[in-house]
C-alpha cells in the first residue's frame, strides 16, 4: 500500500518549480542554521523547503504529529528543538494557557496584512490567540464516501446516521482523533463537539463501541491511501484529506452533513522554548507570501486563509464549495473549542474505545 508520502509524492516535483524560481545555496551558512519544524504529514508542498533552504541559507528539518493531543503533549514534556509547532485553534488556546507558547511578533510579518480580514483580526474573540498564531490552513471534518458503491445519487450519505449504515460495514474508518470521533457521534445525537457532560459524552461514546466492529481502523495518516484506493468506503475525513483522495480516485466524494460538522483553523506557532526565533519568523512570512501560501493550497487542497494568495489558488478549488462552504454552511459548523477539564473525561473515554 502506498503511502501518503508517495501517494502526494508524484505530483510534487512540478507543483511548485512554476511558482518560484531557485536561488543559490550557499551550503557553508546552510550547515551552520537550523529551522526545526513540528507540523501534519504531507502538510507542506515539497518545493517550499528547497526554495526557503535556498533563499535563506537555513536548513529545514521537518517532523510529524499525528494529532493536536500529541503535540501538546511533547511541549509539556519539555520538548525544546522546536522553532515551529501547526497546533489547531483549540490546542493553541491550551498551549497558551500553559504558557508554551511565545508572542509572535507582527511587526517582522511583513505579509501578515495578506490574510483574509477574519483571520487577521488581533482583536476578535477567537484570538487574544492571534498574538501566538498565524493561521496557515481552514477546513471543515466531514463524511468522504465512494460513490461507486451507492446505487443512486439519491442514497449518498448526507448525515452522521451513514457510520451506522450496515451498507458500509467493515469499510468504514473513523479518525485517530478523540475530539473529532466522539465530537462525530455527539453530532450524530443532536449535541455539541464542545460538550462538556460526561453523561452525554458517555453515551456517543457507547454508540461508538456499538459500531466499532464495522469501522477497519482508526486513522488519521492513511485516511488519503484508503479512499483512493477503494478500502474505505466510508470515513470521517479532513475536507482537504478528500479531496486529495478525489484527485487519484474520482469516485470519492465529501458531504458536510446537513447537521453540520467540525471546522478549524491550523496554526503556525512559535514555541517558548524556540532556539531560532528569528528563523521561525521569516518561515512564517515565507507562508505568508501570496504565492507560496497559493501553491500550499493548491498542492494540499486545504483551503487558505490567505486573501492575497486567492489570486492565484486553481479555480476548482477557489469555486469548490466543499472547501469554502457557503455562510448558511458555516453556520451549522463549529469549530473545535478548548474544552478545559473536559478533555479527561475525552481522554479515558477514547482510551476505553480502543481497548473495547
Amino acid at each position: 500500500m502506498i503511502t501518503r508520502r508517495q501517494f502526494l509524492g508524484l505530483a510534487a516535483a512540478t507543483a511548485y518549480s512554476s511558482v518560484l524560481s531557485a536561488c543559490g545555496r550557499n551550503t557553508a551558512e546552510s550547515a551552520q542554521k537550523q529551522l526545526n519544524i513540528y507540523s501534519w504529514p504531507d502538510y507542506i508542498h515539497e518545493g517550499a523547503i528547497p526554495e526557503f533552504e535556498s533563499r535563506y541559507g537555513i536548513k529545514v528539518v521537518y517532523d510529524t504529529v499525528s494529532s493536536n493531543e500529541g503535540l501538546i503533549a511533547k511541549l509539556q514534556a519539555g520538548a525544546s528543538n522546536y522553532d515551529i509547532v501547526v497546533p489547531s485553534n483549540y490546542a493553541v488556546t491550551k498551549l497558551r494557557k500553559m504558557k508554551l507558547l511565545q508572542n509572535i511578533q507582527h511587526d517582522r510579518l511583513k505579509n501578515f496584512k495578506n490574510l483574509m480580514a477574519r483571520f487577521r483580526n488581533l482583536e476578535s474573540s477567537a484570538d487574544s490567540n492571534r498574538n501566538f498564531a498565524v493561521p496557515y490552513t481552514f477546513g471543515t471534518t466531514g463524511i468522504a464516501f465512494n460513490s461507486s458503491v451507492i446505487v443512486s445519487p439519491a442514497a449518498y450519505p448526507d448525515s452522521w446516521e451513514a457510520f451506522w449504515d450496515k451498507r458500509f460495514a467493515g469499510r468504514m474508518t473513523l479518525l485517530e482523533d478523540a475530539r473529532e470521533s466522539l465530537g462525530m457521534a455527539l453530532k450524530h445525537r443532536g449535541h455539541s463537539v464542545n460538550c462538556v457532560d460526561a453523561n452525554l459524552i458517555h453515551e456517543a461514546c457507547n454508540d461508538l463501541k456499538a459500531q466499532k466492529r464495522m469501522v477497519m481502523c482508526y486513522t488519521s495518516d492513511q485516511v488519503i491511501t484508503s479512499l483512493s484506493t477503494g478500502d474505505s468506503h466510508l470515513s470521517l475525513a479532513f475536507s482537504g484529506d478528500a479531496q486529495q483522495a478525489a484527485r487519484a480516485n474520482k469516485s470519492v466524494k465529501y458531504v458536510i452533513p446537513t447537521s453540520g460538522c467540525s471546522m478549524w483553523t491550523d496554526n503556525m506557532c512559535i514555541p517558548a522554548g524556540a532556539p531560532h526565533v528569528e528563523y521561525a519568523h521569516l518561515w512564517i512570512d515565507y507562508i505568508l507570501e501570496a504565492k507560496v501560501s497559493a501553491a500550499l493550497s493548491n498542492f494540499t487542497l486545504y483551503a487558505t486563509p490567505n486573501q492575497a494568495a486567492m489570486e492565484f489558488v486553481d479555480d476548482e478549488l477557489k469555486h469548490n464549495p466543499e472547501l469554502y462552504p457557503s455562510d448558511g454552511v458555516l453556520a451549522k459548523c463549529e469549530e473545535i473549542n478548548d474544552i478545559g477539564s473536559a478533555i479527561f473525561i475525552y481522554d479515558r473515554l477514547w482510551s476505553e474505545l480502543k481497548c473495547s
